[in-house]
């Protein structure tokens, strides 16, 4: 039977356009990866195609902490020249082998993924053929080791790797970026920056030491890039 996510991980928490800022992928990449969309085929026609992200459980508009990481991943194995329709080809068959809508945020996968995509042999091999093992030691590895887990689920994103106080849990702040430990949004403090206070003044204020603000600081700097 399919694990179901729990509820705070598949409540939409997120806008389309706030996913796509924190995802780092295109304006509306979130919504035609979550949905489906409508494309204009070689031969004229419009042609429906189905979402990427297949494994959404809530209702209603924008993105859950799930599909956000799924989204995350997605978008960086585009960066390294998979197609939507292999990425499509790869959820599924991460759903199929682990039994669960969104397996690319369970620890199952961070643990057996790199087999899946890499050995030879594997359901993937036909779909991620040379692109396999790049894709994991540059992009899936690296990024799997800045999620926390708890029940076997991914719940927690450290964006700037865990070395680093910046955190997005679904669980504090709305689910948007916060400096660990203080619950102050990277947002606000950015804010602040822009009206002209220093640093130290934002750390006094927020109760925070002065390198949290320069985290959030870069952090909003690099997603906005």
């Amino acid at each position: 039977m399919t694990t179901k996510l729990p509820t705070q991980l598949t409540r939409r928490l997120y806008s389309y356009a706030d996913s796509d800022r924190m995802a780092g992928v295109g304006r509306g990449t979130s919504k035609r990866w979550s949905e489906g969309y409508t494309r204009k085929s070689r031969t004229g026609e419009y042609v429906s195609m189905p979402p990427v992200t297949i494994g959404r459980q809530a209702t209603g508009d924008g993105v859950a902490f799930a599909d956000l990481i799924e989204i995350i991943v997605i978008g960086r194995l585009r960066e390294l020249g998979f197609s939507v329709q292999m990425v499509r080809q790869v959820v599924e068959a991460c759903q199929a082998e682990y039994n669960v809508p969104h397996p690319l945020s369970m620890l199952e996968f961070k643990a057996g993924g790199r087999e899946i995509f890499v050995k030879e042999g594997t359901l993937l091999k036909s779909v991620l053929k040379r692109k396999a093992q790049p894709a994991w030691d540059s992009i899936l590895g690296p990024f799997l080791e800045t999620l926390d887990y708890r029940d076997s689920v991914a719940h927690r994103w450290w964006p700037l790797g865990k070395d680093r106080p910046i955190m997005i849990d679904p669980e504090f702040g709305y689910g948007l970026p916060v400096v660990a430990g203080s619950g102050v949004r990277t947002e606000i403090i950015l804010e602040r920056v822009r009206a002209g206070e220093s640093n130290d003044e934002i750390a006094l204020d927020f109760n925070v030491t002065r390198e949290d603000v320069e985290y959030a600081i870069q952090y909003e700097v690099q997603r906005a890039a």
